[in-house]
């Protein structure tokens, strides 16, 4: 007679726990709600010195960071909201609501984590940008002043 040995079933081991994940995207919301008020300060610098900038060829280039500043504000809207989305799942996975789904809840959050990767890589060379342009403006002005004693 024959035995019949079932298959073994294939334990998958994931490299961080669920209650992990969901700190990390927590953590990410708040990281990304920090910038949106760097980014505010940075239009409104931008702003302030533009008189400095018209004179400069350097005017197109703060034209295009703040509009770059703009995209970047929207696109972390639709950024948070994808990952609010993503904390409902990652939620419910905690509840054993969709263990299913939890190889592609962990895709999910693989990709986001490169979002959130790049939209702050973005936002750190944007910034850098616009405070050497500023710091030139500022510069400038400086020496403006003291030409005028």
């Amino acid at each position: 007679m024959k035995r019949v040995i079932p298959k073994q079933q294939k334990v998958v081991a994931f490299k961080h726990s669920v209650d992990y994940l969901h700190s990390k995207s927590k953590q990410w919301i708040s990281e990304i709600k920090f910038i949106k008020v760097e980014q505010n300060f940075l239009k409104e610098l931008l702003a302030e010195h533009i008189i400095g900038l018209c004179d400069s060829n350097n005017f197109t280039k703060a034209k295009l960071f703040l509009n770059g500043i703009n995209h970047e504000i929207k696109l972390g809207d639709k950024l948070i909201n994808s990952i609010k989305e993503h904390n409902i799942n990652l939620a419910l996975l905690i509840e054993n609501v969709y263990l299913k789904k939890e190889d592609a809840i962990r895709e999910n959050h693989e990709l986001l984590k490169s979002e959130v990767k790049n939209y702050i890589e973005n936002f750190k060379y944007i910034k850098e940008q616009v405070f050497e342009i500023i710091l030139l403006i500022m510069k400038k002005e400086k020496q403006q002043k003291l030409l005028a004693k």
